[in-house]
């Protein structure tokens, strides 16, 4: 197999080019690949796949172990996995003719890491394209690498060695979470982790800001109001233009990201346009 990467937008997020995934692949295509994502700062896309959910789960054990039902931590939940297939979340606006949804309709509809109140995040997900509405549902991602390394150095100085606290009860208390703990913000602060606000990325060595609007409460030892006004400029200057690539979905993407690196935003603009239905595994650690 031949592959080819082409950037899809400068020094972020590649599409890699003849590539079947429903086929089995080398250890050198694995190889390649994986170089590519992180080549890529975390965002590698492959267009025109038609794989079944076996064939899905397969692909993605190349680049971790395969979460099975462990990413949403949230019984309530259970029911959005494809049947028969726990590693497989379901994420769309699809109904039951008894009005229940399918899956998660509003999945990632903020800027986010996700679970980064865990103490170890998941390495990343790979999310399948099987129906989509006419316009729009696209997905954005920040380039977090790019992100620190566009700071000044003053404020890169000033931000080594700070660490945040991160937690689901952030998320809850502004985003499509609400619903799921109506009555359980205990569990939902119970949720929560402390990470550097500058990263290392343990496979690249490249240095990068782990902060996000999500689930990112406060800077662990700073005034509310200094932490706040920090944070707040952070998020603003991650997610500037030059930092972002819009992903416009086409039937048959399978795409990937590196939650290490990257943070993404689902565009909830499409539900008036038809079915957006994804599925998507998650993975955690590398494979040896």
């Amino acid at each position: 197999m031949s592959i080819t990467f082409h950037m899809a937008t400068p020094n972020f997020a590649f599409e890699a080019r003849d590539v079947d995934i429903s086929q089995p692949l080398s250890a050198a295509d694995v190889a390649q690949l994986r170089k590519g994502w992180l080549d890529a700062g975390g965002v590698l896309f492959l267009r025109k796949q038609d794989i079944t959910p076996d064939q899905h789960i397969d692909f993605s054990r190349h680049f971790g172990n395969v979460y099975d039902q462990g990413p949403v931590n949230n019984p309530a939940l259970a029911g959005y996995y494809l049947e028969g297939y726990p590693q497989i979340f379901q994420v769309t606006n699809k109904k039951l003719a008894d009005g229940r949804p399918v899956g998660r309709e509003d999945a990632g509809t903020y800027w986010h890491s996700d679970a980064s109140w865990q103490p170890e995040p998941p390495t990343g997900s790979l999310l399948y394209a099987r129906e989509l509405p006419s316009t729009g549902g696209d997905t954005i991602f920040a380039n977090m690498y790019q992100a620190y390394e566009t700071l000044s150095e003053p404020m890169k100085k000033m931000l080594e060695g700070l660490e945040a606290q991160h937690t689901l009860l952030s998320a809850v208390l502004q985003t499509s979470y609400a619903k799921e703990y109506v009555g359980k913000l205990d569990q939902a602060q119970s949720k929560n982790a402390v990470h550097p606000v500058i990263k290392t990325h343990p496979e690249t060595g490249r240095k990068l800001l782990f902060v996000n609007p999500g689930f990112t409460s406060h800077i662990i030892g700073l005034p509310r109001d200094e932490s706040k006004a920090i944070l707040d400029y952070l998020f603003a200057h991650s997610t500037k233009p030059d930092n972002v690539y819009r992903h416009v979905w086409q039937l048959g993407d399978l795409l990937m990201w590196d939650n290490r690196s990257v943070m993404h935003y689902a565009v909830p603009n499409y539900k008036a346009f038809g079915i957006r239905y994804m599925h998507r595994t998650t993975i955690k650690g590398i494979p040896q």
